[in-house]
C-alpha cells in the first residue's frame, strides 16, 4: 500500500467548506439565530496535536457597524459545532468564517499568526428568519367574492400597494399562503422556487418562505403581487376520485416586508384587509391543479398587474381577512423546488389528425415551456402528458387511472408569447399537442423544463457496465421526479401521495446519493405529528382521508418508517439532535406495535383496511391487481420488521441517553426474536415461507443469530431459491432491499451479482433493456412483448426499485459507511458480474471520498482517500487494515 501526503508537516490544511446546520452554501431566513458550524479541510491529512482553527462571525444589523466575534476551537471538533456566540436576530447578517492556527499562532491579534502559521479559511453567510411568533405583524387575505364548492375555480391575483420614502439598506419579504404562492415586486418575478410552500399538515404548521427583495424595491410607489392557485391546500389530489377542500375553501396570503434603512429605523409592510391598500382580482390562469393541469387564458392576462404606475381598477376589489394561527408559521426546513434541468425534444412526429407527438427522451417531473406563435385570438393550445405511447403510437392514458389528469391549456390573445404552466406538475416523457397555430411544430419551439426539490449531490457511481450506469442514472432521475416538497409514490397518475413504506425502504440509498437530510426530516414533521394524531403511523403522510382509506391502523413496514427514517438519517449525518428530535415518534410506533404482539412476540393481527397486512407488496408473483398477494406470510414479514425496529429504537435510546427505553426495546425485540423463530421455522431448519423475502429478512435482521449453523443453512437456501428462479428478483418491497445484502453477507456474492446484472423480467436490467429512464413500479411495467402491464397499479416513475444503488455503492464500488456521520467507512471493493472496473465517490460531513478500482491481468488496483478527521478499514483484497487521513494506492 502506498501513501500519497502533500500537506506540509505540522501545519493545518486549508478550510475548503464552511457549512450552518446541513445548508449546502449561504442560506436566508433559517429558523434559528444559532445554528450549528461544519467546516471541512481541503487535504486529506491528520491534524496536528493541539490543533486549534478560528470560528470568527462578522455580524451586523443592517445600517449598523459590522461586529466582530471571534473563539478558537479544536481543529478536529468540525462537525456541527455548538454556535459559539450569542444568538443571532431577526434581520441580522451573520458571515461566519473558519481560519485554520497551529500551535506556533501569534497571540496579538484576532485571525493572525507567525510566518504561515495561519492557512486559508472559508465562509459561509446565512440570516435568521423570523424567530418569534410576536414579530409576525400581517393577516392571511384573500378574495373575498364567492367561489363554487368543488375544484376547477378561477385562481386569484393578490396585491398590495405601499410607498417607500427612502432607498433602504435591506429588505426582506417573508410569504406564506393557503395553497400555492408565486411573489413579485414591480412587475418583477422574485426568487426561483416554483409550488411554495410546498405540502405540510397544514393542521400542524405553515411554513413561510424569505426573500431578498432588497434589489426590487424603489424610492417612492412599488407594489407587490402574489400569483395564487389551489395545490394541496383545497385543490382535487388523492386517488378513487380523490378529495377537495381538504385543508380549507379558501385561498389567502400572509406576506411580510420588513424594509431596513441606514439610520436603523425599519418600516413594515404587511398584508390586511382593513386599510384598503391589498386587493384582489381573478387572473389569466382560469383552472389550476396539481393533477389535472391548468387553463391559462392570455385574453385575460394583464401585464401591468403588479406595476405601481399602473393604478387598480374597479376589477380589484378588497381583501378579506381569513383565519390564522400565527404560531404555526415556521421556516421552511427543506430547499424549495426548483429548475434542475431542460429536456428538448428528441423526435417529433405529425399524425393525421394534426396532432404532434412530442418525445422528450427521458421520463421525470417536468412542464413544458412553450415559444407560441401569433395566433388568432381565442386559438387553444391543448398539451397532454404520459409517461410511454401506446401500441398505435399515441400517448398511453391508461396507467394515469384519470385521462383527464396531467392536461394544460392556452388559450391565445393573438400576438406571440412564452408560457409555461405555474402551479401544476406533471410525470411525462412523452407529450401530445394539438390545436398548435402552425403547419409544423420545431424543436426551438418547446423545452421540458425538469423540478425537484433542491437536494446536492452527494453520491456517484459509475464502472465498464454501461447498462448498470443507465441504472443508477435511472435511480437518480425517479428519486429527483418524487421528491417534491415530500417523498411521493409517483408524478404521474391520480394518486402522488407520500406513502411510508416507499420511503421507509429508500431513504438510506436517497442519503447515499444526495443531501436529502432536511428534506426527510422535514417530512419527518409531518409524521410527527400524524401519529401524534392517530396514535400510529398512517399509510400515507400528509394523511387525507380519501374513499379507499377512512381510517388508520398500523400496517408493518409502512409504519416502520417512523424508525427507518430517522435512523438511516442519523446514519449519513451523525446528528443525534435530530435523531432526538424523531425519536418520540419512533418509541411511540415501536410501542403500537408491542401492543398489537401476541404473547409470544408474533404480530399476527391484522390491520382494519383494505389489503390487511401489505406484507412483501409487489412481490412478482402476485396478480397485477392484488399486489398484497405475496408468497412470504405477511405476519412473518411484520413480525421481522417489528424485531428490526425495536433494536433500533433501543439504540437510538442508547444513543441519546435513556437508558431504561434502550434496556426496554432491547429485551422486545429478544422476545420478537424468539418468536419469531418458533413460528416461522420448521424442525428441519426450513422457513414455513420457503421464499427468498423470508431467508432474506432472517438473515439480515439477525433474526436467529443465535444459531451460526442455521443463518449459514439459510444462506444456502436463499441461494439455491435464487438459482432455480433463474437469478431474477423474487421479491417485493419487503425483500428487495435486502435481497444482495443477504446473499453476499451469507458467502453467496457470485449469486448476487447474476442476480444484478440478470437482463430478463423481474430484474433491475431488464427495465434498462427496455428503454427505462425511470425506475418502474413493477418489474414488468413493460411486458416482454412491448404490452402495458394491465394492472391498475402501473407506473413507469416510482423510487422504491431504486434501492439497489446502496447496494451498489456498498459492494460493487466498495465504499461503505461503518460509523455514522462517516467517521469510520470500509474500502472493500468486490467485482463481480464481468465489471472489470468502477468509481464511487461520496461527500461525507467529513469531505469528499472518491473510490476507483480497476482488475488489470488478474490484480485489483485500489485508489482511494481518507478525508481529515476519519478512518478507513481496507479489506480490499483481504486486507483488514486501519488507516488514517491520507490518499491511498493499494495493488493487490
Amino acid at each position: 500500500m502506498t501513501q500519497q501526503r502533500t500537506t506540509t508537516e505540522g501545519r493545518l490544511p486549508d478550510i475548503r467548506r464552511v457549512t450552518v446546520e446541513h445548508h449546502a452554501g449561504d442560506v436566508l431566513g433559517i429558523g434559528t439565530g444559532a445554528p450549528r458550524i461544519s467546516w471541512t479541510y481541503d487535504e486529506d491529512v491528520p491534524l496536528p496535536d493541539g490543533a486549534e482553527a478560528v470560528i470568527r462571525a462578522t455580524r451586523a444589523m443592517p445600517g449598523e457597524k459590522p461586529v466582530v466575534e471571534e473563539t478558537r476551537v479544536p481543529a478536529g471538533d468540525n462537525i456541527l459545532h455548538a454556535w459559539p456566540f450569542t444568538e443571532a436576530k431577526t434581520h441580522e447578517q451573520v458571515t461566519v468564517t473558519v481560519i485554520p492556527m497551529s500551535d506556533d499562532a501569534d497571540e496579538t491579534g484576532p485571525g493572525t499568526a507567525a510566518g504561515d502559521a495561519v492557512g486559508t479559511g472559508a465562509s459561509v453567510r446565512f440570516e435568521p428568519g423570523i424567530l418569534h411568533h410576536w414579530q409576525w405583524r400581517g393577516a392571511m387575505v384573500g378574495p373575498a367574492w364567492p367561489e363554487p364548492w368543488t375544484d376547477g375555480r378561477h385562481a386569484p391575483l393578490i396585491r398590495g400597494d405601499a410607498r417607500i420614502e427612502r432607498k433602504p439598506v435591506a429588505a426582506r419579504m417573508y410569504v406564506s399562503a393557503y395553497g400555492l404562492f408565486e411573489p413579485w415586486v414591480n412587475g418583477e418575478r422574485v426568487g426561483d422556487d416554483v409550488l411554495a410552500p410546498g405540502w405540510v399538515d397544514y393542521d400542524d404548521r405553515l411554513p413561510y418562505l424569505t426573500y431578498d427583495v432588497t434589489p426590487y424595491l424603489r424610492q417612492g410607489d412599488n407594489t407587490f403581487g402574489f400569483k395564487l392557485a389551489d395545490g394541496w391546500y383545497r385543490g382535487r389530489y388523492g386517488y378513487a376520485g380523490g378529495v377537495v377542500d381538504y385543508y380549507g375553501d379558501r385561498l389567502g396570503v400572509y406576506a411580510q416586508i420588513d424594509v431596513m434603512y441606514a439610520d436603523g429605523s425599519l418600516q413594515q409592510i404587511v398584508s390586511n384587509a382593513y386599510d384598503g391598500t391589498w386587493k384582489a382580482r381573478k387572473g389569466p390562469i382560469v383552472r389550476s391543479g396539481l393533477y389535472e393541469g391548468e387553463r391559462f387564458d392570455a385574453r385575460l392576462d394583464d401585464p401591468h398587474w403588479c406595476d405601481p404606475s399602473h393604478p387598480v381598477d374597479d376589477t380589484w376589489s378588497r381583501v378579506t381577512e381569513l383565519p390564522l394561527d400565527q404560531l404555526k408559521l415556521t421556516a421552511l426546513e427543506q430547499n424549495p423546488i426548483r429548475l434542475v434541468g431542460r429536456h428538448r425534444p428528441v423526435d417529433i412526429r405529425k399524425r393525421d389528425d394534426g396532432t404532434f407527438i412530442v418525445d422528450f427522451g427521458v421520463n421525470c417531473s417536468q412542464r413544458i415551456r412553450l415559444s407560441i406563435p401569433q395566433a388568432e385570438p381565442g386559438t387553444v393550445i391543448t398539451i397532454r402528458h404520459a409517461e410511454v405511447l401506446d401500441e398505435h403510437g399515441g400517448l398511453a392514458l391508461r396507467p394515469l387511472r384519470r385521462e383527464d389528469i396531467q392536461t394544460d391549456e392556452y388559450v391565445s390573445a393573438g400576438p406571440a408569447a412564452q408560457w409555461e404552466p405555474t402551479f401544476t406538475m406533471h410525470g411525462f416523457r412523452y407529450a401530445a399537442i394539438s390545436g398548435w397555430p402552425a403547419d409544423e411544430l420545431s424543436p426551438d419551439d418547446l423545452t421540458a423544463c425538469a423540478y425537484t426539490t433542491d437536494m446536492e449531490r452527494r453520491g456517484w457511481f459509475s464502472c465498464s457496465d454501461e447498462d448498470l450506469d443507465r441504472l443508477h442514472d435511472n435511480i437518480v432521475r425517479s428519486m429527483r421526479s418524487n421528491f417534491l416538497s415530500f417523498p411521493m409514490d409517483c408524478p404521474q397518475r391520480d394518486e402522488r401521495l407520500g406513502w411510508t413504506g416507499d420511503i421507509a425502504m429508500f431513504s438510506p440509498t436517497a442519503l447515499r446519493l444526495a443531501a436529502a437530510g432536511d428534506f426527510l426530516s422535514d417530512w419527518l414533521g409531518n409524521l410527527d405529528g400524524e401519529i401524534a394524531r392517530y396514535g400510529t403511523v398512517p399509510p400515507f403522510i400528509p394523511f387525507i382521508t380519501i374513499p379507499d382509506w377512512r381510517k388508520v391502523d398500523a400496517i408493518a413496514i409502512w409504519g416502520d418508517s417512523a424508525v427507518l427514517v430517522p435512523w438511516a438519517v442519523y446514519q449519513e449525518e451523525g446528528d443525534a439532535l435530530r435523531l432526538a428530535r424523531h425519536y418520540p415518534a419512533a418509541r411511540a410506533w415501536m410501542d403500537d406495535v408491542a401492543s398489537r404482539l401476541d404473547p409470544d412476540g408474533v404480530w399476527r393481527r391484522e390491520p382494519d383496511q383494505v389489503c390487511g397486512q401489505f406484507g412483501d407488496w409487489l412481490d412478482p408473483t402476485a396478480p397485477p391487481d392484488h399486489p398484497e398477494q405475496a408468497m412470504t406470510e405477511k405476519p412473518l414479514v411484520a413480525t421481522a420488521f417489528a424485531m428490526h425496529s425495536a433494536e433500533l429504537v433501543a439504540r437510538m435510546a442508547g444513543i441519546l441517553g435513556h437508558d431504561d427505553d434502550a434496556a426496554t426495546y432491547a429485551s422486545l425485540a429478544d422476545r420478537i426474536r424468539a418468536g419469531f423463530a418458533e413460528a416461522f421455522t420448521r424442525a428441519d431448519g426450513a422457513m414455513t415461507s420457503d421464499t427468498e423475502c423470508a431467508y432474506t429478512l432472517a438473515i439480515v435482521f439477525g433474526l436467529r443469530r443465535d444459531d451460526p449453523a442455521w443463518t449459514s443453512q439459510a444462506g444456502e437456501r436463499l441461494a439455491r431459491l435464487v438459482e432455480q428462479g433463474g437469478h431474477h428478483v423474487g421479491t417485493g418491497f419487503a425483500g428487495t432491499p435486502y435481497l444482495l445484502r443477504a446473499l453476499a453477507q451469507s458467502g453467496h456474492r457470485d449469486t448476487a451479482f447474476r442476480v444484478l446484472t440478470c437482463r430478463t423480467c423481474p430484474s433491475w436490467l431488464y427495465q434498462v433493456t427496455m428503454g427505462a429512464t425511470t425506475t418502474w413500479e413493477r418489474w414488468d411495467s413493460i411486458r416482454p412483448d412491448g404490452s402495458i402491464n394491465p394492472g391498475g397499479m402501473t407506473s413507469f416513475n416510482h423510487y422504491w426499485l431504486g434501492v439497489v444503488a446502496e447496494w451498489m455503492h456498498d459492494e460493487l464500488g466498495g465504499l461503505k459507511p461503518l460509523e455514522p456521520g462517516w467517521d469510520a467507512f470500509a474500502v472493500d471493493p468486490h467485482p463481480g458480474g464481468g465489471v472489470t472496473e468502477a468509481h464511487v465517490a461520496h461527500e461525507g460531513p467529513r469531505g469528499r471520498i472518491d473510490l476507483r478500482w480497476r482488475l488489470r491481468e488478474g490484480r485489483l488496483h485500489v485508489s482511494f482517500n481518507v478525508p481529515t478527521g476519519s478512518k478507513a478499514l481496507v479489506n480490499a483484497g483481504g486486507r483488514n487494515d486501519w488507516v488514517g487521513p491520507g490518499r491511498y494506492d493499494i495493488t493487490v
